[in-house]
């Protein structure tokens, strides 16, 4: 994903792929495939239940600036959210809102005389933002708007793993979805900061369903095709992306000139040859 974008519109045909073999794929890609997947879905997850458990919070919560941030853990279908306080070496919960498949189903303000302990798991995703940020501000990266990142934090995938923080450009306006300025920070079990990667080399925006502008007789947006140079299939933040603008995504990798469908949690390949 590297600034190359073209729409398509509805009533366009997707490339046919009836007629032809399914191209194979390594294990390798089968397996950064199926991590995309699953990370993808559950940084959308994640990313919907901060969004719209800050609205709620802000009317339970006298103050919600005066927290320390938030983390949201568990399953994609029933992920919780909690927002702590600004204690950076013993934090406690503030706030606590659970959802189910995409929907608040109950908040509560922890109160003074409420069990406000987080478990040692959650500190150390707290810490690990932490660390992650003093990474992010190191690099000097920087986000495509005038907005804060967002902060969403993937716990350790099995005992003893690896913490992943990503930080990523906010969606500022309902027509577009931004595909640039994601950054993934990997903090190890020690605590410390690690690799950090960004997803792309440019800010580019991804519209969202809708309408497209300029386009006579209200022509509707089908998917768009984006190159990206820095994998050989499609990212966790595809996917994302995808979810986000309710929209299909191709995904042209230059390393193998191969063409991906990203149709939401779903990763296919659409071209083994895409010179052809």
């Amino acid at each position: 994903m590297n600034g190359f974008l073209i729409w398509l519109l509805a009533g366009f045909a997707a490339p046919a792929t009836a007629s032809a073999p399914a191209p194979a794929i390594s294990s390798a890609d089968q397996g950064a495939i199926g991590l995309a997947v699953d990370r993808g879905a559950l940084i959308y997850a994640y990313d919907q239940a901060a969004w719209h458990g800050t609205d709620d919070a802000r009317a339970k919560l006298p103050d919600l600036s005066a927290s320390g941030g938030w983390i949201v853990d568990g399953p994609a279908n029933a992920p919780e959210l909690v927002f702590y306080d600004k204690d950076a070496a013993d934090p406690h919960a503030v706030y606590v809102a659970d959802f189910r498949d995409g929907k608040l189903v109950s908040s509560r303000v922890i109160g003074p005389s409420d069990d406000r302990t987080l478990s040692p798991a959650r500190k150390a995703m707290i810490a690990a933002v932490r660390a992650a940020r003093e990474k992010l501000v190191a690099a000097g990266a920087r986000a495509c708007a005038s907005a804060p990142f967002n902060v969403v934090v993937l716990p350790p995938s099995a005992p003893g793993g690896s913490t992943l923080v990503y930080f990523l450009t906010p969606q500022t306006k309902n027509e577009a979805v931004p595909l640039g300025g994601h950054y993934r920070v990997e903090v190890g079990p020690d605590g410390k900061a690690g690799e950090m990667r960004a997803f792309t080399h440019s800010c580019i925006d991804m519209p969202a369903r809708g309408e497209v502008a300029g386009v006579p007789d209200g022509g509707k947006l089908a998917g768009g095709v984006v190159t990206h140079l820095l994998d050989p299939v499609p990212t966790e933040i595809h996917v994302f992306s995808s979810l986000g603008a309710r929209l299909p995504l191709f995904v042209g990798t230059t390393q193998n000139r191969r063409l991906w469908a990203v149709e939401g949690s779903r990763i296919r390949l659409v071209s083994n040859d895409t010179g052809k």
